[in-house]
Formats: C-alpha cells, sequence, structure tokens
C-alpha cells in the first residue's frame, strides 16, 4: 500500500485513476490545480505522484522542475495526453521518472506504479522528531516520551505540518484548505477542538505543549 497524490484537472479522468489505484490498496489523494499540487507535495509525506502535463495556474512540467529544484525525491510519473517526444523528453529532463499516454491500459499503469515504488527511494527524513515527539512517516505512527499515540488520519496531518514547518503560524483557513480539505462540515470551531484534542495526545507530563496559540492568527509548532 502506498500514499500518492494525483494531481489531474479532469474530474472524470481523476476518478477512474483514483478507482483504479484504490482497488490496488493504495490511498491516492487527487487535487485538481498544480500550485495546490506543489504545496501537497512540499509540506506532506508522499510515495508517488501522478501528474497530468496541462494544469490550471501550473504546468504539471513547471511543478516538477520546482519541486526538484526543492530537492524533492518523491518518484513523479506523468500521465497524460501530450504524446509528443519533444515533451515526454522535457519531462524526463524535468526530474520525472516515468511517462505514460492517454488513453493508457489499466494494468500498464498498476505495472508502472508498482516498478516506480519498487525503485529505493533517495534520501528523504522519514522520521520527525521534537519535544519528545516523534513521527514516523512510514509507519504513520506517532510516539512521545517512547509511548505510541493513537492518532486520527487529520490528526497525523495536523501534526505532521506543524512538525515539518515548526515556527510558521497557519490560520484556522490554510488548515482547513490543508488538512481539513475532505471534511466539508469542517469549521474554525472543528479546527479548535481538533487542536485542543491533539495537544492533549501529545502533552507529557508538566511540559508545556508544543502547539501554540498565536492570538488572532492561528498555530504554531515550536519546540
Amino acid at each position: 500500500m502506498a500514499r500518492i497524490l494525483l494531481v489531474e484537472d479532469d474530474p472524470d479522468m481523476s476518478e477512474l485513476v483514483v478507482e483504479i489505484l484504490s482497488t490496488n490498496h493504495h490511498i491516492v489523494e487527487p487535487v485538481f490545480e498544480g500550485e495546490e499540487g506543489l504545496e501537497r507535495l512540499t509540506y506532506y509525506h508522499y510515495d508517488l505522484a501522478i501528474l497530468d502535463w496541462v494544469l490550471p495556474g501550473l504546468s504539471g512540467l513547471t511543478l516538477c522542475q520546482t519541486y526538484r529544484q526543492k530537492g524533492g525525491q518523491v518518484p513523479i510519473l506523468f500521465l497524460t495526453a501530450q504524446s509528443n517526444v519533444i515533451n515526454k523528453v522535457k519531462a524526463l529532463e524535468a526530474g520525472a521518472d516515468d511517462y505514460l499516454c492517454k488513453p493508457y491500459n489499466h494494468s500498464e499503469l498498476l505495472a508502472r506504479v508498482k516498478a516506480l515504488l519498487r525503485r529505493p527511494p533517495g534520501y528523504v527524513e522519514r522520521v520527525l522528531e521534537a519535544s519528545g515527539i516523534s513521527l514516523d512517516l512510514d509507519a504513520c505512527t506517532v510516539t512521545v516520551d517512547g509511548d505510541k499515540v493513537q492518532m486520527t488520519p487529520s490528526e497525523f496531518a495536523l501534526l505532521e505540518l506543524l512538525m515539518k514547518n515548526q515556527g510558521r503560524v497557519y490560520s484556522s483557513d490554510e488548515l482547513l484548505a490543508r488538512v481539513f480539505k475532505t471534511e466539508s462540515e469542517a469549521t474554525d470551531e472543528a479546527v479548535r477542538q481538533r487542536v485542543l484534542r491533539l495537544r492533549k495526545k501529545i502533552s507529557s507530563g508538566a511540559k508545556e505543549s508544543p502547539i501554540k496559540t498565536v492570538k488572532g492568527l492561528g498555530y504554531k509548532f515550536e519546540s
């Protein structure tokens, strides 16, 4: 099972790819714009990214180039109708690992995904540690002073975002967009309650919580 980011602006195509990969036990997160895809790749952990070429705002090629320039190591597969050899070369030179043209065979897509997931990854920090908290990105587990703590997926994603970007303040709106975007009924109050629950889960003894409230602005992680 792998965690896969799909950046595809066609809702029907996106739904089809999600169905194909989910049926094969992968967790697929679809987004529909290039800028959001770059943000997701930058701030969250994935095992693979699948990109379309033509996207609103930021193209798949620019997304790939920018991500690689930042040192991103996640394997990237282009899945696109752009069958021109020149575009294939551009994608590979920009840092893509593979390129599959639409229309494609479902079995071939699965085979290419499987092949990319088998490749040894470059060095990526897999365990985040601060203030006695250890967050394992591969096992999706959290321990506090050595004791395992149960987390919901959104609590894990919230803690991951804050720990990866220590000192940065995130407003409720940003957290709603980045962490709780799939929860259609999420509100500012829901974010506040989730932060409170997360604080309780990672609190240890008399130590002050590393998740701080910045009055009027939002929340940050400060070890």
